[in-house]
């Protein structure tokens, strides 16, 4: 936009005159310079229209009137001056009025972005708030240029302001990932460790129920861990494995020392049956005998009486050996049972 005008008109009383206009954008004023006509040469004029008005440099001579007026007046034409063009002051007056309160947003929008800049250079870590401040920002900008309240010009470089800020807080963001990854991979590999610590364990069965808790605890800790799911999951399974080799080993002990329970009650169960069969083999052997030699002359109450306490006693053992067959019967159907659920847990881990 061109903030500077040149064209004819008046001074004080009657005096033609050539005023040169320009508004001054950093303190909000408008200047007016009136060379008289009689004193105008034409190298003056043309370096006013063709020079100072596009922009370039001029030095305006002495005898040069001036005035200041404000450009947020009514009317920024000095009382004194009277133009052939007021429709053109009237446009540009307009304008610049436009053109200030443009500035005045683009400065305000400028004091901005550098307070959430000053933010983003002091900040120890990525912080989402000052992200969704920003985003906020540059839809403010963009609501803004929409409404052709700031140029293209004035809000490109307010977006390259933003940009600068959106990159330092995504280089923070990537550095905060880069040290959370490098934390989670140690404690990753401090809980793997653990855990392969409590593996080795496993083949001492004293160490059982200290394997149970501890894989507990870590359970426990893994809730409150801030940590990836994926990576809080790979240790879950470790842990479960453990789990079932706990429940494959206690299985698997459990009917090794019933197997040898069903060994030793055999063999005390054969110990006793063979006994009860000697004795029985005694007690018929003597009861001949005394038959024999009193020519069958005993009665039943009369064997019972002699030979009563053998046949007690043999009843006993009897008894007991029926007792042992029981449990040796409970024990082997208790071993069939755990050995078909060790082999679907085996089957389940193994498809």
């Amino acid at each position: 936009m061109n903030t500077r005008l040149v064209l004819w008109g008046e001074i004080s009383t009657d005096r033609k005159a050539l005023i040169a206009i320009y508004l001054d954008e950093a303190t909000a004023k408008v200047h007016f310079y009136a060379f008289p006509k009689d004193e105008l040469d034409k190298a003056t004029q043309d370096a006013l229209f063709i020079e100072w008005k596009k922009g370039g440099d001029f030095v305006f001579p002495e005898y040069t009137l001036h005035w200041e007026t404000n450009a947020g007046s009514d009317t920024i034409l000095p009382t004194e001056i009277i133009v052939d063009r007021v429709d053109l002051i009237l446009q540009s007056q307009h304008k610049w009025s436009k053109k200030l309160m443009s500035s005045k947003i683009h400065q305000l929008l400028d004091d901005e972005i550098h307070l959430l800049k000053e933010k983003a250079d002091v900040l120890p870590a990525y912080d989402q708030t000052l992200w969704d401040a920003a985003k906020t920002q540059w839809e403010k900008i963009a609501s803004y240029h929409k409404q052709n309240e700031i140029s293209w010009e004035q809000t490109a470089a307010l977006k390259e302001k933003i940009n600068a800020i959106f990159d330092a807080l995504k280089a923070i963001k990537r550095l905060d990932h880069e040290n959370e990854d490098q934390a989670n991979s140690i404690l990753i590999k401090s809980y793997l460790n653990r855990i392969e610590e409590l593996q080795a364990k496993i083949i001492y069965n004293d160490q059982w129920k200290a394997i149970t808790d501890e894989l507990k605890k870590i359970q426990t800790e893994l809730k409150e861990i801030p940590m990836r799911w994926a990576d809080k999951r790979k240790i879950y399974t470790k842990i479960n494995n453990i789990f079932d080799d706990l429940k494959n080993y206690k299985s698997a002990d459990f009917i090794a020392k019933t197997e040898e329970r069903i060994r030793q009650l055999t063999k005390i169960a054969n110990g006793i049956r063979t006994a009860v069969q000697r004795d029985s083999n005694n007690f018929s052997s003597q009861v001949e005998k005394l038959q024999h030699y009193t020519k069958g002359k005993l009665s039943a109450e009369e064997l019972k009486s002699r030979f009563g306490f053998v046949t007690d006693k043999n009843n006993e053992k009897s008894q007991k050996l029926a007792g042992i067959e029981q449990t040796i019967a409970q024990l082997k159907k208790r071993n069939r049972e755990s050995t078909k659920t060790k082999n679907k847990q085996t089957s389940r881990t193994n498809p």
